[in-house]
C-alpha cells in the first residue's frame, strides 16, 4: 500500500510549485543553475572555446540559511550560514553535482556543496557558499 494516492502527492508538487513561485520575493527568488557538463570544445567558426556549463536560466527557488539542525541532518560538508536552495526537482536536469555545479543569483555565484532530494523526489535542496 502506498503512503500517499498519486492525486496526494501532484496535490503536494503542486503546493511546493505555488510556493516557489509565489509573487512574494522575501522567500523566493530565480536564479541561474550552471551545470558543470566538462563540454568545452574549441569552436573554429567563432575561434573560443564554448562553455564547459548548461545554464539553467529562470529558476524558481526558495533561499534560506543553512541551520544548525540542517547540518546535523546532512551529515557534513556544509556550514552553518552557508546559503541553502530550495526547488523543484522538474527545473532542472537529474545530473547535478555538488563538486562542480553553480548558482547565479543577483550576480552573486555560490559554489554547491551538497544537494539532496526529498524522499518523495519532488524538490532538490542544494547547500552552497558564496565565492
Amino acid at each position: 500500500m502506498a503512503l500517499l494516492s498519486a492525486a496526494e502527492l501532484n496535490q503536494i508538487k503542486t503546493d511546493i510549485r505555488a510556493i516557489i513561485n509565489a509573487p512574494d520575493d522575501s522567500i523566493n527568488t530565480t536564479v541561474k543553475y550552471r551545470q558543470y557538463t566538462g563540454l568545452d570544445y574549441y569552436d573554429p567558426e567563432d575561434q573560443q572555446y564554448g562553455s564547459p556549463y548548461t545554464d539553467w536560466s529562470g529558476v524558481s527557488v526558495i533561499k534560506g540559511l543553512t541551520t544548525r539542525d540542517d547540518v546535523m541532518k546532512v551529515g557534513g560538508g556544509i556550514e552553518i550560514g552557508d546559503a541553502k536552495f530550495v526547488f523543484m526537482q522538474s527545473s532542472v536536469s537529474n545530473a547535478l553535482s555538488p563538486k562542480s555545479d553553480l548558482i547565479v543569483e543577483s550576480g552573486s555565484t555560490y559554489s554547491l556543496h551538497r544537494i539532496t532530494l526529498d524522499p518523495l523526489g519532488i524538490a532538490y535542496v542544494a547547500y552552497g557558499r558564496l565565492i
